[in-house]
């Protein structure tokens, strides 16, 4: 399905889901919106994911691809392990006043997205990137 967006056409990840849509976002790019009201600690969804081996993810660090990710793991010596998320949840702005929490469930190889607070239809969906903030937020920025 493809709508128009202010004055833009975007391709909607989610076109059946009646929870939440893709829009242009204020803050960055894209963002990812409620559709209805929410209430706290409802779950929002649960997309799928693809766990990345740590090489793999060591490659990413330099590319637009990073941007999307999320932090599964360390190892004992400190290398990370990344999961390129798939669906809606990966146009999920950052703010460390989030209205959303997400869980890497690695065993599952999902996120798990669910309100941190009521949210309310029209609505940006936020989530706190957490420690890795510095380091998603620091990367080269997406051309």
């Amino acid at each position: 399905m493809t709508r128009v967006m202010h004055d833009k056409m975007i391709a909607d990840p989610v076109p059946t889901d009646p929870l939440l849509s893709v829009r242009t976002s204020p803050v960055h790019g894209r963002g990812l919106y409620c559709q209805t009201d929410m209430k706290k600690q409802a779950r929002i969804g649960a997309f799928p994911v693809l766990i990345l081996s740590r090489d793999d993810s060591a490659s990413i660090k330099s590319t637009r691809l990073f941007h999307y990710v999320f932090h599964v793991d360390d190892d004992a010596q400190g290398r990370p392990r990344y999961a390129v998320a798939f669906g809606a949840i990966s146009m999920c702005n950052h703010s460390p006043d989030a209205n959303a929490d997400f869980r890497v469930d690695a065993d599952a190889e999902q996120v798990i997205l669910t309100a941190r607070r009521a949210i309310r239809a029209g609505e940006e969906i936020y989530i706190d990137y957490g420690d890795f903030a510095d380091t998603a937020l620091d990367a080269p920025p997406p051309r």
